[in-house]
């Protein structure tokens, strides 16, 4: 069965989406759609399918099997509603929407449709998460202490040229919202649910009219504990997560996309080793590397398949075409939407918030800023 595919969005990472579909050799594109006529017909001469001014247009016009969300994020709840309204599948770009309520909306569009709602977090795809995740899942890696999360990023003052960018409206938020939400969906994804976060976020140095640097502390139900940062003023960008557990140490490090190579595991030390640690203080010593060849990461070594869009959309292929339900759901994608609705929460409101205070009456369960007024929202901010 090819699988008919639509884009709802012809900006640049339309094109990550049109290459990944296209890569998998099983289907074909039948349409895309955008505003800015150009564009549509840019990304039609290159990838096919015809273009379309409207995704109202295009559904009126074709019969996708699956379409893929790639506008600016404002957009994504009304258009995903469209889409399923029509009894077909939608693929949001991340982030899938910029708000619970908003999430909860397209969710109770797909419960009354034929069509499904995915999401792109393709940092779960790759083969070092896939193999992170089953071993931390059943054990094998120890029980997970203390994370390290971090999205250190740079964006010039030129990437907030668009009229969208920097705004609440058109964004919905700063990097916690639109980049920091790949790692932090992936260390939710490896270590479980949160239960409790402290934060903070300011403005230092982006003319935008939310954060540019967000800091977390977090505590999770298993009663591990963590620190979540990100940031658009970092020049070295690093993508990195680093998990302490009982059995050793668990780190990726890359920047956009990792390969096998990006992880590694460190056991923790024996007996004799681990007495040694500290001694001679000040002393500076080579690292202690561990001796042990078999352990659980290194045994689980296959295929290095990289993080990137190609590998979500591959498997979410072969699901389709397999009669499968896809991992990566709307409703499989709540716990992170929560995660950065909280960090907003905590950080504008200076308290910590409780993973069960998120109820519809919540103040930031319809917006990020929780309706705070804009004064007080600048303020907070600031350092």
């Amino acid at each position: 069965m090819t699988v008919r595919i639509a884009i709802v969005g012809c900006g640049n990472i339309s094109r990550r989406h049109a290459e990944a579909y296209a890569n998998t050799g099983r289907t074909e594109l039948v349409g895309v759609a955008d505003i800015v006529e150009a564009k549509a017909q840019e990304l039609a001469g290159k990838y096919g399918g015809t273009p379309y001014a409207s995704v109202t247009e295009l559904l009126a016009a074709e019969d996708p099997d699956l379409v893929s969300v790639t506008t600016p994020p404002g957009s994504h709840a009304e258009i995903a509603i469209e889409i399923l309204a029509a009894g077909k599948s939608v693929l949001l770009e991340k982030p899938p929407v910029l708000s619970l309520a908003e999430m909860d909306a397209v969710a109770e569009a797909e419960r009354v449709s034929a069509g499904s709602v995915w999401v792109i977090f393709q940092h779960r795809h790759g083969s070092g998460a896939l193999r992170a995740a089953d071993l931390l899942g059943r054990g094998a890696l120890g029980r997970p202490l203390v994370a390290v999360c971090e999205t250190l990023w740079f964006r010039p003052l030129s990437y907030f040229d668009p009229d969208w960018r920097g705004t609440w409206v058109g964004e919905g938020g700063g990097p916690t919202l639109g980049h920091g939400i790949h790692q932090i969906d992936l260390l939710l994804h490896l270590l479980g649910p949160w239960r409790t976060i402290n934060a903070t976020a300011v403005r230092l140095g982006r003319p935008v009219e939310f954060e540019d640097v967000s800091m977390a502390s977090v505590i999770f139900e298993s009663d591990a504990v963590g620190t979540v940062i990100n940031s658009l003023l970092s020049p070295r960008e690093l993508s990195r997560i680093r998990i302490d557990t009982s059995g050793g140490t668990l780190e990726v490090n890359h920047v956009y996309g990792y390969s096998d190579g990006d992880w590694t595991f460190h056991p923790a030390p024996d007996a004799a080793k681990a007495a040694a640690l500290g001694i001679d203080p000040g002393v500076r010593k080579t690292a202690i590397e561990s001796s042990v060849a078999d352990d659980p990461w290194t045994a689980s070594a296959g295929d290095d398949v990289p993080s990137n869009h190609e590998a979500q959309i591959s498997r979410l292929i072969d699901d389709l075409q397999a009669g499968r339900s896809h991992e990566t759901t709307l409703a499989g994608t709540r716990p992170t939407m929560e995660f950065v609705t909280a960090l907003y929460a905590s950080a504008i409101t200076g308290r910590p918030v409780h993973r069960t205070d998120l109820t519809p009456d919540h103040p930031f369960y319809q917006a990020l800023h929780g309706n705070t007024p804009k004064t007080e929202l600048s303020e907070s901010f600031r350092t």
